[in-house]
């Protein structure tokens, strides 16, 4: 009778279930297929990933030792599927080129890797996936060197693409702040959140056998690595099913907005002067001011251009050249003068002020308030009333 965990066995299922779940949703939709394809492909390997966890706890890799052979080799894509994805949603999407060799680094070390551990006896490959001793010391060295090898090869490549797509986050919120008023539904913070907890589950799962050991029953660290999965798969599924591309502008999604790289490219080749950027900067600050634009939470660069009658270049390069600000910080910097106004002759609820302003949620007005204020929105009222008290 095989003594299995219930509570881990229930866990990877349920991390099974939702990551095939996930992965058709999106691979059903087609616009959701092209957008979602390295998200599709994360999802696809988190299922087979789990099938292959089940069959250990199950022990019954004797039957199914092809599962456990491939599952090393197929979780090396875990970090090119979930990057590619990172690039396509920020609207930086790589080319097929781009992509194959994105997928083709890690599956070339793992097919070496493969091919030296597929020399080994039947015996001693199924030892190795089911971490069970081999009887012969030569054998059992080698088996070893090519686990470690495996092992350290893994946490390299992915810890390398993690790295890419934090960087590439960065570069995503950077852009966003240049191209729109309210960015809360694209700075992709969840996946962030999903990269931490990735990180955390891949460092469980490594330092496993170790922390199993310090206690009588080590089925704890099985299931914290599961539930931790089960964690990440879930965000993944949730968040990746309802995201759109952060450079669509909600009411035009027919229309995507051009990269920030292509409306402030340095002005290299602009034909806008000082003067003109300073009557520019002019007209639109004037007409924040009488038209309230700051007002409308889905205001852009480009619907502000439109309102402007200039190209959405030059009044990038206004707000960043004249201005010094970005466009994000431009419009916010309206939103809380007028919500400074009315906290201060009004009895309005804070967060009733923030939407009416333009803002979103009343986490990115405080984070706003802050920013230009440098205090938060209850000191601010606060000083408001003992002013009028005065």
């Amino acid at each position: 009778m095989i003594a299995v965990d219930i509570a881990t066995v229930t866990l990877v299922t349920m991390t099974f279930a939702i990551a095939l779940f996930g992965a058709s949703v999106m691979a059903g939709d087609q616009g959701q297929r092209q957008l979602n394809s390295g998200l599709i492909a994360f999802l696809l390997i988190a299922a087979f990933d789990n099938v292959a966890v089940l069959i250990g706890l199950w022990d019954a890799y004797d039957a199914l030792l092809w599962i456990g052979s491939l599952e090393p080799v197929v979780i090396f894509l875990y970090g090119p599927a979930i990057y590619t994805y990172v690039l396509t949603v920020t609207g930086t999407a790589p080319s097929r080129r781009h992509v194959a060799l994105l997928y083709g680094g890690p599956m070339a070390v793992a097919l070496l890797l493969f091919a030296a551990a597929a020399q080994l006896p039947r015996d001693v490959r199924l030892a190795m996936i089911s971490s069970m001793p081999v009887s012969d010391p030569a054998r059992a060295d080698l088996a070893g060197m090519i686990m470690i090898a495996m092992q350290y090869s893994f946490v390299a490549i992915t810890f390398g693409y993690l790295v890419a797509c934090w960087r590439a986050l960065d570069d995503n919120l950077r852009r966003v702040g240049a191209l729109f008023s309210s960015i809360e539904d694209r700075t992709l913070r969840w996946l962030r959140v999903v990269m931490i907890l990735i990180f955390l589950a891949w460092v469980q799962a490594a330092l496993q056998p170790l922390l199993a050991g310090t206690l009588e029953d080590g089925d704890w660290a099985e299931r914290i690595d599961a539930g931790i999965t089960l964690t990440w798969v879930t965000m993944l599924a949730f968040f990746g099913i309802r995201q759109r591309p952060v450079l669509q502008e909600p009411d035009r999604r027919a229309t995507a907005v051009p990269a920030v790289d292509t409306v402030t490219e340095k002005y290299a080749r602009s034909a806008l002067g000082a003067d003109r950027m300073q009557k520019l900067g002019e007209r639109i600050t004037l007409l924040m001011q009488r038209d309230a634009l700051h007002r409308d939470s889905a205001l852009s660069l480009r619907r502000l251009a439109e309102q402007v009658g200039a190209s959405p270049n030059y009044v990038s390069q206004t707000l960043n050249d004249h201005l010094g600000v970005s466009f994000f910080d431009f419009v916010n910097g309206f939103r809380v003068d007028e919500a400074e106004e009315l906290m201060r002759t009004t009895d309005r609820s804070i967060t009733e002020i923030a939407l009416d302003v333009g803002f979103n949620s009343r986490s990115t007005f405080n984070a706003a308030i802050r920013k230009h204020r440098g205090m938060s929105p209850s000191e601010l009222r606060k000083g408001g009333k003992a002013h009028r008290a005065d």
